[in-house]
């Protein structure tokens, strides 16, 4: 019987080959769509679950009130407070410090910037694979470093790392251990080797290690860190509320944590989220042609019902069939959806910047399983059960007429594919507008024509009272200025410093202030605006910072919004004016040489914070140079810099960006968002087309009597197009009468995530709604044009 079954589904199938195409090309689409959007769901989602004890493990974070900034890092000292909370709490610790290390018999140095000191429980924590070697010694003693497979590849080539030497400063190591990390972990270690004692005595104050604890079930997480973060505040900065404690589980970093200092820049869970809801849609969208176009040839089967019926066949039996022959139909879609994901996987993966791949006998094959036999049942459930309860007696005896019911259904489930159109359109219009705000907005400085330079030891710049790298750079021909940076602008403040302002009392005092290390002509090279003042510079050397007896002193440069916060209405009277930094050791006392516009650090996610600029001093190991550089020859300018670099740093792997592209990659997921959306609002309305195609082509030949009958009492072409195209067209109005205020809702709630925003433009809403109706109308008139050109005597004839 299911061979029966299965032949004459086949011949059925095979029979209406315009219908076979249609629905191949629609479920195929969806399919394809929807496979690659799973398949990236799924690897995004299975991040660090490899990890041992992953669903207990937490990294402990902290919330610094007075800039208002979350970040990954936490004092090592937190052990005994966490250990003394709950001697079952275990912990591990990481602190990352970029070494430079140079070969023997080299004099060149090489940065291996994720070099990440250890604990040597590590391995309870996260999955190591060891390659060679053995990486348990190697964290047990000092002067031992483990190399990962990539980076020993990159300075020993193909041969042996084990036993090799390496020099960074004064310190020897040996390797003698080579491992890998799994791709789908959050954690990057180009090298691990020992955490030194001098890290682990660090105080309270210092934030410099990722901390990941494991957790019993049982304790409450709420009292735990609201007790831990008293204790820190009090301990640490004087019983101040300077820092909030907070948890983020282990398996959640991935999806859900953007901060400064990640290990990598981590992915999107709105992103997911968006994709797996799109194709959804287009799913549906293919299911509603399959839907639409089985019940508009319902009649053409009502004969075979009936006579099945007369020959004893049960309703059952008919629903099993026709239900085959939906999944039949998804079935051959599968198939050719799984060559279209094999032809586009490169190019989708270039998109989403992942290594996806096609494992049949793995996670792919249960998908790819799973989505041909649900759209097969959801696609195929409804006309199933509709053509299999047709009435044989009627059917047979001629009086079979067609219910409301389905005319009802098709015209619903094309209003929701027009909504989704319209929807999808507004969405990408949107999000294209709000990227261009982001990307174009004032930040405060000029981004074109600017070169960082990344990672530099502080020895060579605030460090360095001569300057001479900065001098060297000078010398380049087209390098038109230069200063240096302890931060970049395109990252999260990581400094703020308590000052006292003349005249304060303790209610008039100003909360902690962020804070950024700066050279001398900053304000020009940075392209910042002056309000007031002037910029740092080296006509006045007690600007930069020096230590006297018994007080420090230094130049500072004020935003704005800190002038006005300060209490001074004209920013002028701010020149001039002493602050001071209680607290240091010896205390500093900054002098306000300039006030600047406001400056964005960072994206636009985040409020802009009144900031200071210190000339000449930085805590930081590692700063950045920063240079204007001519625009007509950039990337010639950029080589002779590298050479010039290369030369005095004696390092082949300088990290050199312009600040444009910095810029735009903060924003790297927005624009995956736009480049999805954009695609599948194209692939949807593709979709639409086909649907559009095969209900009208069917609806043309069931009007087509009517046709030639109004062309022989003198109707034209043209408004014989319009007579079969109009009733579309209303169904396309009811989707934009439904879409258009659901999306506004969706779409406002999106946007006020942004501290800068686009106001959403009726005009949008119109073009997208045109443009559907222009689609709509297009693809009905080209058909309904052809059969309105049939000649009424051989139409009449037929029929």
């Amino acid at each position: 019987m299911l061979g029966n079954y299965l032949t004459t589904s086949a011949r059925t199938v095979l029979r209406h080959k315009t219908h076979l195409t249609l629905n191949l090309l629609g479920l195929t689409a969806g399919l394809a769509s929807a496979l690659l959007v799973l398949l990236y769901a799924n690897y995004e989602m299975g991040f660090d679950k490899m990890h041992p004890n992953a669903d207990n493990t937490y990294r402990l974070e902290q919330l610094f009130v007075p800039v208002n900034q979350r970040f990954p890092v936490s004092s090592p000292a937190m052990k005994n407070l966490l250990q003394n909370y709950d001697e079952r709490i275990n912990l591990t610790r990481l602190n990352n410090d970029a070494l430079s290390v140079r070969l023997s018999e080299s004099s060149q140095q090489l940065t291996l910037e994720w070099s990440l000191a250890v604990e040597s429980n590590i391995t309870d924590f996260f999955q190591i694979e060891v390659v060679s070697g053995d990486l348990a010694a190697t964290l047990a003693q000092p002067h031992q470093i483990a190399l990962s497979e990539s980076q020993a590849k990159r300075l020993f080539g193909s041969e042996n790392a084990i036993g090799q030497k390496l020099q960074a400063s004064e310190q020897h190591y040996t390797v003698t251990a080579v491992y890998s990390l799994p791709k789908q972990s959050h954690l990057q270690a180009d090298s691990l080797r020992r955490i030194s004692d001098g890290v682990e005595a660090s105080s309270l104050a210092m934030n410099n290690v990722y901390s990941y604890l494991y957790l019993p079930d049982d304790v409450n997480k709420t009292a735990m860190l609201q007790q831990l973060s008293n204790q820190l505040n009090q301990q640490a900065y004087a019983g101040q509320h300077i820092s909030e404690l907070q948890l983020r589980p282990l398996t959640d970093i991935h999806l859900h944590s953007a901060l400064a200092y990640e290990f990598k820049i981590n992915g999107s869970a709105n992103t997911v989220n968006i994709c797996l809801f799109l194709a959804a849609l287009l799913l549906l969208i293919a299911a509603i042609n399959f839907i639409n176009m089985s019940t508009a040839r319902a009649a053409t089967r009502a004969k075979e019902v009936g006579v099945r019926k007369a020959l004893g066949a049960s309703r059952s039996q008919l629903f099993v069939q026709f239900m085959l022959e939906s999944i039949l139909m998804a079935c051959c879609a599968g198939l050719l959806a799984t060559v279209a994901v094999e032809l586009v996987l490169p190019q989708f993966n270039l998109l989403i910047d992942r290594p996806l791949e096609l494992i049949y006998v793995g996670s792919f094959g249960l998908i790819l399983l799973g989505s041909v036999f649900s759209v097969g049942i959801l696609a195929g459930i409804y006309p199933a059960v509709f053509i299999s309860a047709f009435d044989a007696k009627k059917v047979l005896s001629g009086d079979f007429q067609r219910g409301n019911t389905a005319i009802w259904l098709r015209k619903s489930l094309l209003v929701l594919q027009g909504a989704i159109t319209i929807a999808l359109l507004v969405a990408s219009i949107v999000l294209q507008q709000q990227l261009q705000l982001l990307q174009n907005q004032p930040t405060g400085y000029q981004r074109d024509a600017r070169l960082i330079i990344k990672d530099i030891d502080n020895e060579q710049l605030f460090w360095d009272e001569s300057q001479s790298l900065l001098q060297s750079l000078l010398k380049v021909e087209g390098v038109n200025t230069a200063s240096i940076l302890d931060m970049q602008l395109t990252h999260s403040i990581s400094q703020a410093m308590e000052i006292h302002l003349p005249g304060q009392t303790q209610t008039s005092a100003l909360p902690p202030v962020a804070q950024m290390g700066a050279g001398f002509n900053i304000a020009r090279t940075a392209g910042l605006t002056l309000l007031a003042g002037r910029d740092f510079s080296e006509a006045y050397q007690s600007d930069w910072y020096q230590i006297h007896s018994d007080h420090a002193t230094a130049a500072i440069i004020i935003t704005e919004s800190l002038a006005r916060k300060a209490g001074y209405s004209q920013l002028q009277d701010a020149i001039g004016q002493q602050w001071l930094l209680p607290g240091n050791t010896p205390t500093l006392r900054m002098k306000i040489v300039g006030v600047v516009a406001d400056i964005q650090i960072g994206s636009a996610l985040t409020q802009q914070e009144p900031l200071l600029l210190i000339c000449g001093r930085s805590p930081m190991n590692y700063s950045n140079i920063m240079l204007k550089i001519q625009a007509e020859q950039p990337m010639m300018v950029r080589a002779n810099i590298e050479q010039v670099l290369s030369n005095r740093l004696q390092r082949q792997d300088l990290r050199l960006s312009w600040l444009n592209d910095d810029y735009t990659s903060l924003y790297q997921n927005q624009q995956r968002q736009g480049k999805v959306i954009a695609i599948f609002a194209a692939l949807a309305i593709a979709l639409t087309c086909i649907g559009l195609f095969g209900l009208a082509a069917f609806s043309a030949e069931q009007r087509s009597r009517e046709v030639a009958m109004r062309k022989v009492l003198g109707a034209s072409r043209f408004s014989l197009v319009n007579l079969l195209a109009n009733e579309y067209i209303k169904l396309m109005a009811i989707s934009a009468i439904l879409a258009i205020p659901t999306t506004f809702w969706i779409l406002e709630r999106w946007l006020a995530e942004f501290s800068e925003r686009i106001s959403q433009n009726p005009l949008w809403y119109l073009l997208a709604a045109l443009t559907t109706f222009t689609i709509c109308w297009c693809t009905v008139a080209a058909l309904a044009w052809q059969v309105a050109s049939r000649k009424p005597a051989m139409v009449l004839r037929q029929q």
